[in-house]
């Protein structure tokens, strides 16, 4: 009885004490996206894939107050061929989550820099024979105004292998009508020859940019139709291109499908923002 009394006494002062505690201002937020995709670009920045699959993303983010943020996403490929079962699952071909903690910095003319950095999850659990997850500090940038949105992101895999990727784009958003509008783009990437190893089982001999084994440029544009405020239609076009000779000769030997230096991608689905 004693014990009792004591846990609601216990219990009791932690209640007051947490009411008068001031409460964060927190907004949570979130969205979730399904995409068809021809072929998807792979986090190292590389064709992973030139045959159909199914994308699905799961976003979710909390504003904690005075610019502050959490977010974090888990997205995962459902491969429509089998191509790749002997070392890929079908229905979970690809899996990669994301935590990180960020700030919104805004400027006097209304523009504003967007910082996060936290972790990278790829999980070896769409490989039959993974037995090591992939892991890594990542970090993003854009700066959002009116005119032109660049943004670069940079990917340090510490584990099991130490590879690294950087990439930067630009972004021009315009507005066609209340619901359709249309963003041109254009994004480079530097891969290191660590990460181009893991993926054509050869290295460029040269020193492109700091010993990177892999620089491309990806043009294109998306296209967003809202239905509803919380409803949208999304479709994107895009065409990759390795701009690094000795990285194309090297992929250019490789017998696997998506060994590709020039590639058209083109996605659409939808996106239910909550």
């Amino acid at each position: 009885m004693i014990v009792v009394l004591a846990q609601f006494s216990t219990f009791g002062f932690i209640k007051s004490i947490v009411g008068v505690l001031p409460k964060p201002n927190v907004k949570f937020s979130g969205d979730f996206e399904t995409m068809f995709l021809s072929g998807y670009l792979g986090s190292s920045g590389a064709i992973y894939d030139t045959r159909p699959n199914i994308s699905n993303c799961l976003s979710l983010r909390s504003e904690l107050g005075d610019g502050f943020f959490i977010d974090g996403y888990g997205w995962f490929i459902t491969s429509l061929h089998t191509l790749q079962s002997d070392s890929h699952r079908v229905l979970l071909n690809e899996f990669e989550g994301s935590f990180r903690f960020g700030y919104d910095y805004y400027f006097k003319d209304g523009s504003m820099l967007e910082t996060k950095a936290g972790v990278l999850w790829n999980p070896a659990i769409g490989y039959y024979n993974g037995t090591m997850d992939n892991w890594g500090p990542y970090v993003v940038q854009y700066y959002k105004n009116k005119f032109l949105v660049p943004y670069w992101d940079g990917l340090w895999m510490v584990s099991p292998k130490r590879r690294a990727r950087v990439r930067m784009g630009l972004r021009k958003p315009f507005k066609l009508t209340q619901n359709l509008s249309i963003s041109p783009f254009c994004e480079t990437v530097w891969l290191d020859k660590r990460r181009f190893v893991s993926r054509y089982n050869e290295a460029p001999k040269d020193h492109f940019i700091r010993g990177g084994a892999l620089g491309s440029i990806t043009t294109g544009f998306s296209v967003t139709y809202s239905l509803s405020e919380n409803l949208k239609i999304l479709g994107s076009f895009s065409q990759f291109d390795i701009i690094n000779s000795q990285a194309r000769r090297a992929i250019k030997k490789s017998d696997k499908y998506y060994a590709v230096c020039d590639w058209p991608i083109l996605k659409i689905g939808i996106s239910y923002y909550f």
